[in-house]
């Protein structure tokens, strides 16, 4: 292989690996800190993006931020009209509440913004030179968000009062609301959060195609990565996002972009059959 296409490999792989990295930390902060599965989270993801789109004033920047404040608020909003009144009930409601969510915010969008292709700017043009090769800045850049970004709530998870009240919610809410803990003010904020990481993710997957409703289906291969890394675990996320991004980005160069999709599953069910969960997880059993 030609080394000017093993960096462009390495490079598409490293933006991959951020996108799913930043879908995948929202996932695994959801579970860790409420128990909910949230299968919605990549019509937040779509929902950054198309915000992005329509902010056409200020810095990039800026216009990145208040994408990530508005879809956080969106996801705090969605908590408290729809999850946080099945406190107590089992996984099994929550999962297919988040569901109904999904297909909620996506008809919302169709109807703000229509089935039309939109565009979002680029952070920036700029490029450098590896080899014989020239690398995007914004590679880098996304790479170190998704990095800071898990780095932050890994610490806040473990290291912080509220971070441990949020993991003591996981374990038992209703439990946790009787030992005082405000239940839904701290599952509000995580799921705050995870929506705010999902518009960041929305926003680069987006610079890489285009504004559609196609862009929630990065869920599906996010997913699997995160399931691979351990969805108890906010490094694994970032593992499995790195192995299933290398994994994903070769099988398309090799093989064609027909078999990404068959590569992913194909890892997910030899994940789940083999070390249902994960790398860096632990294990747990649950009634769903």
């Amino acid at each position: 292989m030609p080394i000017t296409t093993a960096i462009n490999l390495a490079s598409a792989s490293v933006l991959l690996a951020a996108i799913y990295c930043l879908v995948n930390t929202g996932l695994v902060l959801l579970y860790r800190s409420t128990g909910v599965l949230n299968f919605s989270h990549g019509q937040l993801v779509m929902l950054g993006a198309y915000v992005m789109s329509n902010v056409e004033f200020g810095s990039y920047p800026l216009r990145l931020a208040i994408a990530a404040v508005a879809v956080g608020i969106v996801s705090w909003i969605s908590y408290h009209a729809l999850i946080r009144w099945l406190m107590g009930a089992d996984e099994f409601r929550k999962v297919v509440m988040s569901f109904m969510l999904a297909i909620l915010l996506t008809q919302i969008i169709v109807l703000v913004w229509g089935t039309d292709t939109r565009e979002v700017p680029n952070s920036t043009d700029a490029w450098f030179a590896l080899g014989s090769a020239h690398v995007r800045w914004s590679v880098v850049i996304d790479a170190c968000t998704a990095v800071v970004l898990a780095v932050g709530l890994t610490l806040f998870l473990s290291r912080t009062l509220s971070g441990l009240r949020m993991r003591a919610l996981a374990a038992n809410e209703v439990l946790a609301a009787y030992s005082g803990i405000k239940v839904h003010r701290l599952a509000g904020l995580a799921w705050a959060i995870a929506g705010g990481g999902a518009a960041l993710a929305g926003v680069m997957y987006a610079e890489t195609t285009s504004v559609s409703l196609a862009l929630s289906d990065v869920l599906l291969l996010a997913f699997p990565a995160a399931v691979l890394g351990g969805l108890s675990s906010l490094p694994g996320s970032v593992l499995g996002s790195v192995i299933m991004a290398t994994l994903l980005t070769v099988c398309g160069y090799f093989f064609g972009g027909q078999w990404v999709n068959v590569m992913a599953f194909a890892v997910l069910l030899g994940v789940l059959i083999v070390r249902p969960f994960g790398l860096m997880g632990t294990s747990s059993a649950q009634r769903l």
